[in-house]
């Protein structure tokens, strides 16, 4: 498979814009600019700014693949440093990529369908939330605290891992259901660990006041109504990576957190 046309997602700070400036240049030498329709976006900036690319072509993640370019301190998604854009530039140029599929979760939400390629996050920071929580129609728990995220194999290196969710390989087809700060003594118990689930399952959300609550979904947050029914399950949408690199999983985890 080799990429015809790209587009760049930078982050707003002048070393990404910098940088982003130079892959264009270079890049455009070989392959066409093509920011409407690309079939490789280049996310030149961290983890966030390959969040941000995944939801700008969201209906397009059929054609599109993306690769990553870090310019901070962390880049779990990102196969590149700052200061490897050369070689990075060489890849494209000079070899054909394998294609990483990562999972997305599907959200079902007052009528409307989002996805999340990190995760599913319901909080209340006013007051301690309610929720009944079923998979596959069948009652688990009645939940009682922050709130629940549930999380991709992806995204679990991410906010999953600081509420002490487990870290998952991204190639696998599982979802995640975690904690935030659940309440649990004698009159209140829930599972006080995180579940994981395959992908026949779904999960779902339900209370009879959502008020003040917030579910996001990676970088996008929405106001919830007072009795809305959530419904969260694997996607059979993928999020495409192009792998020049062939960086596994561990070294990921090495390089990111050890």
């Amino acid at each position: 498979m080799k990429l015809k046309k790209f587009a760049i997602v930078s982050k707003q700070d002048e070393p990404s814009e910098k940088i982003a400036k130079i892959v264009r240049d270079q890049v455009s030498s070989f392959m066409d600019y093509d920011e409407a329709h690309p079939e490789l976006v280049i996310a030149v900036g961290g983890d966030g700014t390959i969040l941000y690319a995944v939801h700008k072509y969201l209906e397009q993640l059929e054609t599109v693949h993306f690769v990553g370019l870090h310019t901070g301190t962390l880049g779990f998604f990102t196969d590149y440093k700052k200061d490897e854009v050369y070689d990075l530039i060489n890849d494209l140029q000079s070899k054909k990529p394998q294609v990483f599929e990562r999972a997305l979760l599907e959200v079902h939400s007052h009528g409307q369908v989002h996805y999340a390629l990190n995760e599913m996050r319901l909080e209340n920071n006013r007051h301690s939330q309610v929720i009944d929580v079923y998979i596959n129609e069948e009652h688990l728990e009645t939940f009682r605290g922050n709130g629940l995220c549930v999380s991709t194999p992806s995204g679990s290196t991410a906010y999953n891992k600081s509420i002490q969710g487990a870290v998952l390989d991204p190639s696998l087809q599982l979802m995640q259901l975690s904690e935030i700060a659940g309440i649990n003594h004698n009159a209140y118990r829930s599972l006080g660990s995180s579940l994981i689930l395959g992908a026949d399952k779904y999960i779902r959300l339900k209370t009879v006041n959502y008020e003040h609550s917030v579910m996001c979904c990676d970088i996008e947050a929405f106001e919830l109504m007072e009795n809305e029914v959530v419904d969260v399950m694997l996607s059979k949408r993928v999020a495409k990576f192009a792998d020049y690199r062939q960086i596994n999983f561990i070294d990921r985890l090495k390089k990111s957190f050890l």
